[in-house]
């Protein structure tokens, strides 16, 4: 008997309804989940917001992050939910990574990464929903993650991971353009059989064409400091003539 509750007659591009409802970072841990690939290889796990739920004697992990995809440049955080990409197309071939030219998705630069893990002892039923919006208009849409995809199974316990783009053909459309700043939320749900929600873990992902680093900070606040410099040279070779 199947332990993860899926409601099979909704499909993933046939979403739950639209509203305007704004997603906030929330979680348990920021951190790393050394137990999550989502689905790849080489995708960074040391920087999710994960929330652990209890129900009962059963256990479950939720985890969502924001990460590069392939070689397009990093995504930071802020250590507190807030991850920092970079708007524009998509460059890289999942067949050769190394290939720099347009891909032919036309794919963001980053991903939002999810991972799911049930430990299901006591033959409870659990269904999963995934909430995303753009923050920015406060449009917002989401689907139930159904049993079979990603590695969700019907087995007692399990782990569903994956690494989804919001260009991606089955995702619904709030107001996203991979070439424009926003800032979009993501978040993850948990629910029992009777369908109350038991808990959920959030984040938010602000796209701007230069991210808002604190390296770049950091170099403004050099180059201030050395007009600074110039000018007291200026001002005592003046003083001295």
């Amino acid at each position: 008997m199947k332990k993860i509750l899926a409601l099979t007659s909704i499909l993933l591009a046939g979403g739950l309804a639209a509203s305007a409802v704004t997603i906030t970072p929330s979680y348990g841990n920021f951190g790393s989940l050394a137990n999550a690939n989502f689905g790849g290889k080489g995708i960074p796990n040391n920087a999710v917001a994960t929330t652990t739920i209890a129900n009962g004697n059963d256990s479950i992990t939720l985890g969502l992050t924001a990460t590069a995809r392939y070689l397009n440049p990093t995504v930071g955080n802020d250590g507190a939910g807030t991850f920092s990409a970079t708007s524009g197309m998509n460059f890289g071939n999942p067949a050769n990574p190394s290939d720099q030219s347009l891909s032919t998705h036309d794919y963001a630069t980053w991903n939002f990464d999810w991972y799911i893990n049930l430990t299901d002892a006591s033959s409870s039923a659990y269904s999963f929903k995934l909430l995303y919006g753009n923050n920015t208009t406060a449009t917002s849409s989401g689907f139930v993650i159904p049993t079979g995809t990603s590695g969700l199974t019907s087995t007692t316990s399990g782990t569903g991971q994956d690494s989804w783009n919001l260009s991606m053909g089955f995702m619904n459309n709030i107001g996203f353009d991979a070439n424009a700043s926003g800032v979009y939320g993501f978040e993850l749900q948990a629910f029992d059989a009777a369908g109350d929600l038991l808990g959920s873990t959030a984040i938010n992902v602000d796209v701007r064409s230069v991210p808002d680093t604190g390296s770049s900070v950091t170099l403004l606040g050099c180059a201030l400091i050395g007009i600074a410099f110039f000018s007291l040279r200026q001002n005592r070779r003046q003083t001295a003539k």
